[in-house]
């Protein structure tokens, strides 16, 4: 073994150990934060109670992951949540704040892990989970849909719920892909829980295309009385 792949060892082990600190570190975070936030969490009209009474797969876009933990704990949800996360050093800290808040979490992406992580998704499903998945993530581009939730839907016959949240004030990541935005303390936040989307058995590539479509606009702009993604957003 060279020095260098040596040198790479001891810097991942160092980096596996101070992993759960961090993670506790970055629950903290959040909690302190969400504790002082005004939040609205409301149905869209038409909207069922799906939450209450059978999994679904709630769909919200990769920057607007701050609050639905904490949302979904405080708010008391029956089902219980699992969440995907990256296969990244990232997605192990998310793991760990999921962990906090008394979630499940898959790890894997298209990159990494993607087959494995579809086939646990759909097994969790089958034992009563709901999914939480950013369908714009892990890498973006951002506000685009891909095709990994529609297919889940689709193969395991759960519905998608869009989540649309916006905050009245909120920092932004700048050299994030996806602008991650985190809300400042006190400010307001709105959740909007959207009409389901039931994704038919058996699509083809036309189909699915389709079905990506009509998530992104139920996700984006476009609502009368809700606008969660700001024009700015799409710059």
């Amino acid at each position: 073994m060279t020095r260098q792949e040596e040198l790479r060892n001891r810097i991942s082990k160092r980096s596996t150990r101070w992993t759960p600190l961090l993670g506790h570190f970055l629950w903290g975070i959040i909690q302190c934060i969400c504790l002082t936030l005004r939040i609205r969490f409301r149905l869209e009209t038409g909207a069922a109670s799906s939450w209450k009474t059978r999994p679904v797969i709630v769909a919200l876009w990769h920057n607007r992951t701050f609050v639905p933990c904490y949302v979904y704990r405080k708010m008391g949800f029956s089902p219980p949540m699992c969440v995907l996360t990256s296969a990244s050093k990232d997605g192990a800290l998310l793991e760990i704040v999921a962990k906090h808040y008394r979630m499940a979490a898959i790890r894997g992406s298209s990159g990494r892990r993607g087959v494995t992580a579809f086939m646990e998704m759909t097994h969790c499903m089958r034992q009563g989970y709901s999914m939480c998945i950013t369908p714009d993530g892990p890498k973006g581009p951002r506000y685009t849909v891909h095709p990994g939730a529609v297919k889940l839907a689709s193969m395991s016959g759960v519905p998608i719920v869009p989540v649309c949240i916006d905050y009245s004030a909120c920092w932004r990541i700048g050299k994030a892909w996806d602008g991650y935005a985190i809300p400042k303390p006190f400010s307001k936040v709105s959740l909007l829980w959207g009409k389901e989307l039931t994704v038919p058995p058996d699509l083809d590539e036309n189909g699915l295309q389709k079905f990506c479509l009509q998530l992104t606009e139920r996700l984006c702009l476009g609502r009368p009385d809700f606008s969660p993604i700001k024009p700015s957003d799409h710059a």
